[in-house]
């Protein structure tokens, strides 16, 4: 932006061309949504190494017929693993059926066994092979592991209330009309922004403007508050047909710094920044998801 914003007046007329990489510099601004996804990305990543490992993957086995025989553990060893404090055993046992030797492992928390202990196995009798001690765990981790989902959901929740409002944005950059708007009202939204332990408030503003002879008002919701605050009248971009559909401009993510010519800058590639979170996290749901494009 200029040094003085007051300057800035944006003379291309719609339609506008916008391009892809100032498209995607937009989508992604924002600061609720870049913090959506750290929580996406870290989420993603502990759900998808903590509930394959645990009994949630077997919810959704059919057929399974279980029958009982007596076998023998032969080794009861500590894993890297703990649950509630309590160290995660992996219990190797052993046991025969119609004259065959089969083994398996089971795991419980604590160590419950110490090896050589007669046991009963409980075994699929369509596959002997999949069987574990009865009343042993067939996972490392019990299934309220699932929690762990709540994290990817909650950033993914915060990355999409954004993307529409960017959304909006985008379309107003190719479409919208240029006009300033007056501050009418700001009310408190009893929430805060803690970054580098300083929390800054976040406001609810109206700006009041006028289009086709009608007065309309255009909000937006932020933290930073002396972007919004530094003019006497705001920027507003808005669809000439529907004014209400609109966006105050400084107050949305990533958008374009107006020249003195009155064009849309193309953004700079240190703005590239702010595609690395979510890049990361498609690459870390795409890795895991499709492991075979990577491997």
């Amino acid at each position: 932006m200029n040094e003085n914003p007051t300057t800035r007046h944006l003379h291309e007329l719609p339609p506008r061309q916008v391009g892809l990489y100032a498209k995607a510099i937009v989508l992604s601004g924002g600061f609720l949504q870049q913090f959506g996804w750290v929580f996406f990305c870290m989420g993603s990543l502990f759900s998808w190494i903590f509930i394959p490992m645990s009994d949630v993957k077997y919810w959704f086995e059919f057929g399974k017929e279980w029958k009982e025989v007596p076998g023998k553990l032969v080794t009861a060893e500590p894993t890297n693993s703990a649950v509630n404090e309590e160290v995660v055993y992996q219990n190797l046992h052993a046991f025969e059926l119609d004259g065959q030797r089969y083994t398996g492992k089971s795991f419980t928390v604590g160590a419950d066994y110490s090896g050589g202990e007669d046991v009963t196995i409980r075994y699929d009798a369509k596959n002997p092979t999949d069987s574990h001690v009865a009343g042993s765990r067939r996972a490392v981790f019990p299934a309220f592991v699932l929690f762990v989902l709540i994290f990817p959901l909650v950033g993914l929740a915060f990355i999409v209330h954004a993307i529409r409002q960017n959304l909006r944005a985008i379309k107003l950059l190719e479409i919208g009309s240029f006009t300033r708007g007056k501050k009418t009202t700001k009310e408190s939204t009893n929430s805060a922004v803690k970054i580098n332990n300083r929390t800054y408030p976040v406001y609810k503003y109206g700006f009041e403007f006028e289009a086709g002879g009608k007065c309309h008002t255009a909000t937006c919701k932020t933290h930073q508050a002396w972007l919004v605050e530094d003019e006497e009248r705001e920027i507003i971009l808005y669809d000439q047909f529907n004014p209400d559909f609109n966006v105050v401009y400084d107050a949305a993510g990533n958008m374009p710094r107006i020249t003195e010519q009155g064009t849309l800058a193309a953004p700079g590639i240190g703005k590239a920044v702010y595609l690395i979170l979510p890049l990361v996290g498609i690459g870390i749901n795409a890795l895991f998801l499709f492991p075979r494009l990577f491997y």
